[in-house]
């Protein structure tokens, strides 16, 4: 049974009567690049129709069919199913009612502003061919607000400082007011240059009570983005002392971060950190920036596996050499490594894998029966086998991949190592905590020292599709 890694536990809590039966899948696992609440990803975001500040947060999206079949016999074993897959007393919203058609099921878990968890439930009559993608347009009586509540709001360090030069608090201060009031000039954010110059002048002042006017209208995004400089702002230049900051001046003898400069690698090898802290003393302290309500960690593996050890691998093998591999070797090499590590393909496999010819449209080019039948399971959106980008060879890579990160999600091992590698860290995490009071905001920082990652780490990917080479490696995230 191929489960992912945030519902494995329900199943086996609630019992469901013949279990093996069903097969949770993520709405992900369709081949797509097509937009609609299966399509979003982890951290997109829902603003409410009548009230803008009512913003639901995605986490996952997850499909609820019998394995091998796309619908329950019943609509009485479909409810069943979708009722052993959501813990008790938690708040469940129904996107439209069940009818006696209504054979099939997706689940969306959500944050809401407080941080409480929504599960949304979508019936549907069956899970077409193509896929789910198309059979929930959006959450009903909200639209999809990533765009203009975050990704497009130019307000991501990136956006601001494009160098790795370190800079005092002061001089930060100064670079993110002139950066984002060109960044946002002649955009519907414009008003976000003087919400974002008080924010900044507050952090510098260590004034975290003080109100930002307008700011709750960009709580999300400043608390997401704005974090990664005003925390170290607060932090070095207001002298915000919350959490383990006093702890971490100790450990290194000092008394404040006065004389402390701060630089954004901008080198990808820098993967689990955001910022450097250089203290007078020559330290340099790596720094992690979070919402205070924000879960999860960054989702490159390459830098967990420069964070295991010798005995985090004798004492977690496998999960270390999932790690290890997905992590360092390159898109294509490691998933099948590890592919063949799980059982799910073979080293004729992955011999007759390579021999399909990269311009093949035609699944009978896959010589390896296993390969085959992975690569029919795997679906696709409407039209995709018809597209002229539509390639064979990454058709199945991305099945294989796909099966893999089901396999893997299950592993305890897996689980284990990356939470130990995780937590081998000498950063400084830094958490910004923002809070919208009437239309205003309020933005306070606190330290833990060492960086605490907690959670259930999973395998995701954003990368692979029936179109093109991957553009990235496997991911993780934490639930």
């Amino acid at each position: 049974m191929s489960l992912n890694p945030l519902f494995e536990n329900l199943w086996n809590t609630y019992c469901f009567p013949r279990l093996d039966k069903y097969l949770i899948m993520r709405a992900k696992e369709f081949l797509s690049e097509s937009r609609g609440v299966t399509a979003r990803a982890a951290g997109d975001t829902y603003v409410n129709t009548s009230d803008p500040t009512d913003i639901l947060t995605i986490g996952t999206v997850d499909v609820i069919v019998p394995q091998g079949a796309n619908a329950f016999e019943t609509t009485e074993d479909m409810q069943a199913a979708v009722q052993a897959s959501i813990p008790n007393n938690e708040t469940v919203v129904y996107d439209n009612q069940a009818t006696q058609n209504s054979k099939a099921a997706i689940i969306a878990t959500v944050t809401d502003t407080e941080g409480e968890t929504q599960y949304w439930v979508r019936y549907i009559e069956s899970v077409p061919p193509q896929g789910v993608h198309g059979k929930w347009a959006t959450l009903k009586g909200y639209k999809y607000g990533k765009a203009q509540k975050e990704e497009s709001v130019p307000i991501k360090p990136t956006d601001i400082i494009k160098d790795n030069n370190p800079r005092t608090a002061s001089d930060l201060a100064s670079a993110v007011k002139v950066g984002i009031a060109a960044q946002v000039q002649n955009t519907p954010h414009a008003a976000l240059a003087q919400i974002m110059s008080t924010a900044a002048d507050l952090a510098l002042q260590g004034k975290v009570s003080d109100q930002i006017p307008g700011g709750a209208e960009y709580a999300s995004v400043i608390a997401k983005y704005g974090g990664e400089y005003l925390g170290p702002i607060a932090v070095i230049g207001g002298n915000v002392r919350k959490g383990d900051i006093d702890k971490l001046l100790a450990k290194f003898e000092l008394d404040s971060f006065a004389g402390t400069t701060v630089s954004f690698p901008q080198s990808t090898s820098e993967e689990l950190i955001d910022s450097i802290f250089y203290l007078p003393n020559g330290t340099q302290l790596k720094v992690s920036t979070k919402m205070s309500k924000g879960g999860g960690a960054a989702s490159s593996l390459s830098g967990v596996a420069k964070q295991l050890t010798p005995e985090i691998e004798k004492e977690h093998p496998l999960g270390s050499q999932v790690i290890t591999d997905l992590g360092t070797l390159d898109s294509i090499t490691g998933p099948l490594k590890i592919a063949q590590q799980f059982g799910i393909i073979s080293e004729e496999d992955i011999a007759a894998f390579h021999d399909i010819p990269k311009d093949s449209r035609n699944m009978a080019d896959i010589k390896s029966e296993n390969l085959l039948n992975i690569t029919k399971r795997q679906m696709v959106d409407a039209g995709s086998l018809n597209r002229p980008d539509y390639r064979t060879y990454y058709h199945c890579l991305a099945a294989v991949v796909n099966s893999m990160i089901n396999k893997v999600n299950l592993n305890d091992d897996f689980r284990a190592a990356m939470l130990a590698a995780l937590n081998n860290n000498n950063y400084l995490q830094l958490l910004t905590d923002a809070r919208k009071v009437g239309n205003n905001l309020t933005i306070d920082y606190y330290g833990k020292f060492p960086a605490e990652f907690a959670g259930r780490p999973y395998l995701r990917q954003k990368s692979y599709y029936a179109t093109h080479r991957p553009k990235g490696r496997v991911g993780f995230g934490l639930a």
